[in-house]
């Protein structure tokens, strides 16, 4: 007689169970690493837990294949089904749309993913995020908008973001400066998959003006280095604190400094002490194009009157595309720190918070 092996189904809903069915909800999508990273499961138990999920009929499995850049086969992402989130009502989850609402789009399903990999990275440090769909219906922008998101930090400070893959047509980045203006917000962060696309984001909204003075900031970062730096590095004194290990040592907390040459000029506030000198301090790791903006305007004429240069914290990754920025300004320093360095201080950072 031939044995038949029944399928492993979920008899009852554990609160695993629940958290993968509720983040699948959440995030519309994920893949197979992003479930084993974010819930802290081994390969092997999140293979066994999603196949029962699966056999349960409580979500769908498909291939990531074909519309990224490398065709191959590149893994699974999964989705919750319209059982599993009638499971979760049944739990008491607050659920709203339906699984047919929450299916993703083809060729959306690469900003999807690596928008997700990013909040995953991140949300253990205390950081939230408000997809795409919310954030459209709030500023009432139309559907094929190019924002993905909103990011709020730690501090409260929310980030309007946008991302880039391997290539960045300039008919996409004319779309994303027009989106720049007309939503007028404060913060952004263009996060950029390659190298090549991270420096055609700079040099062509470094030169846009009209963009960069409506903003408070306008980051763009390495895509990887960013899950790192975001991690610590948003709050500017945690940087301050790094910095004490290169000799840089902040003086603008002294109530009682006391300098006839002192004056507030737009993005340098914080003055250090560097090399035996007083210099204005701009922290360049985020390639912030606001700050790269405010050193440009801190000319020949008022540093010769003022005094001081202004230190430019880079990277050996960075340096070179944040001096072709400010290459006619002489009155600048550089403080270069190790890329590798850099991001294995940021990794030793425990997270503050649990999912």
């Amino acid at each position: 007689m031939t044995r038949v092996n029944k399928k492993q189904v979920v008899k009852i809903l554990q609160p695993l169970d629940i958290a993968i069915l509720t983040g699948l909800y959440e995030y519309r999508a994920l893949s197979t690493e992003q479930i084993m990273r974010r819930y802290e499961l081994s390969r092997w138990y999140t293979y066994k837990k999603l196949r029962i999920l699966r056999n349960s009929r409580l979500i769908s499995t498909h291939p990531i294949s074909g519309y990224l850049v490398n065709q191959n086969r590149q893994g699974s992402y999964h989705r919750i089904s319209e059982t599993g989130i009638s499971c979760l009502r049944e739990q008491g989850v607050p659920v709203e749309r339906r699984a047919d609402q929450l299916r993703i789009n083809v060729r959306h399903l690469p900003f999807l993913l690596s928008t997700n990999d990013v909040m995953i990275d991140l949300e253990a440090y205390g950081w939230q995020m408000e997809d795409s769909r919310s954030v459209k219906a709030k500023l009432k922008l139309n559907r094929g908008a190019n924002v993905q998101g909103m990011l709020k930090s730690p501090r409260g400070t929310e980030y309007l973001f946008y991302m880039f893959l391997h290539g960045v047509g300039m008919k996409n980045l004319m779309k994303v400066s027009s989106e720049l203006m007309d939503v007028s917000n404060s913060n952004y962060i263009l996060f950029a998959k390659s190298a090549a696309s991270y420096k055609t984001i700079v040099e062509h909204l470094s030169t846009n003006t009209s963009i960069i003075v409506q903003c408070q900031s306008l980051k763009v970062f390495p895509y990887t280095f960013a899950k790192y730096y975001l991690r610590h590095f948003e709050d500017e004194q945690n940087v301050m604190r790094f910095l004490e290990n290169y000799e840089v040592y902040d003086l603008s907390f002294k109530t009682n400094f006391k300098d006839t040459r002192k004056k507030i000029y737009d993005g340098l506030e914080r003055i250090i002490r560097h090399e035996g000198e007083e210099k204005y301090l701009v922290n360049l790791l985020d390639t912030d194009l606001v700050k790269i903006y405010n050193v440009r305007q801190y000319r020949k004429e008022m540093y010769e009157m003022d005094g001081r240069k202004v230190l430019l914290i880079t990277t050996s990754m960075t340096r070179r595309m944040h001096e072709q920025l400010l290459g006619e300004i002489h009155h600048v320093d550089y403080l270069e720190i190790d890329s590798r360095e850099l991001i294995d201080y940021l990794k030793a950072i425990q997270p503050v918070t649990s999912i």
